[in-house]
């Protein structure tokens, strides 16, 4: 199998840092991924205090 050189068709290498703009990153998307962690974090623990909340609704219940 040969080796295609693209090289000699001036296609270069590109860096962390040239990937990351291509492809959408930067501040934008550090922002967002902070916003959309902070929403996860926010929805775990109200579907953590609802299930505890529901348990112990539902233990009360059952025990009368």
């Amino acid at each position: 199998m040969k080796k295609l050189d693209l090289n000699n068709l001036g296609v270069e290498e590109m860096n962390t840092a040239d990937l990351r703009t291509v492809e959408g990153g930067g501040p934008v998307n550090d922002l967002l991924g902070i916003v959309v962690g902070g929403t996860r974090t926010i929805l775990k623990g109200t579907f953590e205090y609802v299930g505890k909340t529901a348990s112990t609704l539902l233990q009360t219940i059952f025990s009368l």
